[in-house]
């Protein structure tokens, strides 16, 4: 199970490959802890625009664990159009499908994730910054 990580804004893959477990840094950020994010990404993508873009890594995974990855523009994007209603939808479908594959997060936390997320997006949007993703999964 991953231990720890986050989504989080940032001006480049520059800035975005400095981030990282026990790094502190002011980008505005979401924690996801205790799941695979390069995972929940793509089945995101997928059930908000029925498109799946490949993940692009910033700092590829090694032995160590850790690995972080940019947010396709089309989620991003996805996630700040988003309507509440379709934020629940798509983080009860996928908290079921994570939980048919032995991974647990309650409905309530994903819905919570995802509304987080959106907001983070938003924000994105607004600043002019990309959407990254850290995580460490020994």
């Amino acid at each position: 199970m991953v231990l720890v990580g986050e989504f989080f804004l940032a001006e480049d893959d520059e800035s975005a490959a400095r981030v990282g477990p026990r790094k502190n840094h002011d980008f505005p950020a979401v924690l996801c802890d205790g799941i695979y994010p390069d995972d929940a990404a793509p089945r995101w993508e997928a059930l908000l625009t029925e498109a799946e873009s490949p993940l692009r890594y910033v700092v590829p995974m090694a032995n160590d664990g850790f690995t972080v990855f940019a947010v396709p523009q089309t989620l991003s994007t996805a996630l700040a159009s988003a309507g509440t209603d379709q934020l629940r939808t798509t983080a009860l479908t996928w908290a079921e499908a994570v939980s048919e594959m032995g991974d647990e997060i309650g409905p309530g936390s994903a819905v919570d994730l995802l509304e987080r997320l959106s907001a983070l997006a938003v924000s994105r949007a607004e600043r002019g910054l990309s959407l990254y993703c850290w995580y460490f999964a020994p």
